[in-house]
């Protein structure tokens, strides 16, 4: 018992060299991806799958048994448990490949539905235990993936409208989550709306990107590679809807992340469009005009106050907009004047 507490003390990273260990951690996570791929061939799968879940290992350990800074990981914590997760997805990738999942044509649905599982459930701990908002993000992002390959491998849905009404219902699904967080957890709730900003942006992605790679042919990568005019309008209101929290709460991600479903929606409504300003351009600015009308329109004064109107106390603890208003003249008089607050005369 005491050399396993002195064994996790020693794997506990000290708070003044987090950020050092964090950024070893990141150019380790590098240099062991690099060595995965450069030596992809030369190894035997076992070999791989070895190294990446002992790499995995080290830096979970680390990122689990770094101290809480109050209720949150610091930023450093994050970064370690961020580069284990992703070293973690190689390791199962990997032993998948081991069991005979085939990567070389199209993606294996059923090897990701297990593999991001297991992804899930791995991130869903310190997402829990260790209250990190940015695992909860990638827990919401592994289940995204097990759900839509399982789509696939059971079902076996080829079409992209099938893909687009999941990601959507995923977006949904998050951005309910991200309201149950966002008293206790704001972060949390931050990252969760990000997520669901994925969800409806993959929706883009996947209808022109899977024309073009055949890589995506097995989440019905053979349509026509564009959106139809509803999903155009998801894609734009989602757009609008993360910019504008971005800017209420302050989330540049939400709001960066908006302007890129923007640039989707432009891309997608612009594709075999005629020449005319039917439909999209009419309707975005009148929408637009009017919202612009309705904002700048004349604002009219209120109401003066009421003589009668005031509350009663004392003179002495009136502010001086509410008793009268004190003036000095040059000769150095001064002039207090007190408003009548007696009730008008009938």
């Amino acid at each position: 018992m005491a050399r396993r507490d002195a064994l996790l003390e020693l794997l506990r990273p000290p708070a003044h060299r987090g950020p050092l260990i964090a950024a070893g951690a990141v150019l380790f996570t590098v240099g062991i991806a690099l060595e995965e791929q450069r030596l992809d061939e030369s190894l035997p799968n076992g070999v791989h799958v070895l190294i990446l879940a002992a790499a995995a290992a080290l830096v979970l350990g680390l990122g689990l048994q770094a101290r809480l800074e109050g209720r949150r990981p610091a930023a450093y914590q994050s970064v370690l448990l961020v580069s284990g997760l992703l070293l973690l997805e190689g390791a199962l990738l990997e032993l998948a490949d081991l069991l005979g999942a085939d990567f070389e044509g199209d993606l294996p649905t059923g090897a990701l539905v297990w593999t991001s599982l297991l992804l899930f459930a791995a991130a869903l701990y310190p997402a829990v235990r260790r209250n990190s908002a940015i695992c909860a993000m990638v827990a919401g992002l592994a289940l995204g993936v097990a759900i839509l390959s399982a789509a696939n491998w059971i079902f076996g849905a080829e079409s992209q409208a099938v893909y687009r009404w999941l990601l959507l219902a995923l977006a949904l699904a998050f951005v309910l989550a991200s309201l149950v967080l966002r008293g206790g957890n704001p972060r949390h709730a931050e990252l969760m709306v990000i997520t669901a900003g994925l969800a409806t942006l993959a929706i883009a992605l996947v209808a022109s990107v899977g024309a073009l790679v055949g890589a995506f042919t097995g989440f019905g990568g053979g349509d026509e590679g564009f959106l139809p005019g509803f999903w155009e309008l998801i894609v734009l209101a989602a757009g609008c809807g993360l910019i504008a929290y971005g800017a209420v709460d302050r989330v540049p991600g939400a709001a960066w992340l908006g302007l890129a479903h923007l640039l989707a929606f432009l891309a997608a409504a612009s594709a075999g469009a005629d020449d005319t300003l039917l439909w999209w351009p009419l309707i975005l600015l009148a929408l637009g005009g009017g919202v612009l009308i309705a904002g700048m329109r004349p604002r009219r004064p209120l109401p003066p106050e009421p003589d009668g109107y005031s509350l009663e106390r004392p003179l002495a603890s009136r502010t001086d907009a509410e008793a009268g208003e004190a003036r000095r003249d040059p000769r150095g008089t001064i002039t207090v004047r007190v408003r009548n607050d007696d009730p008008p005369s009938r």
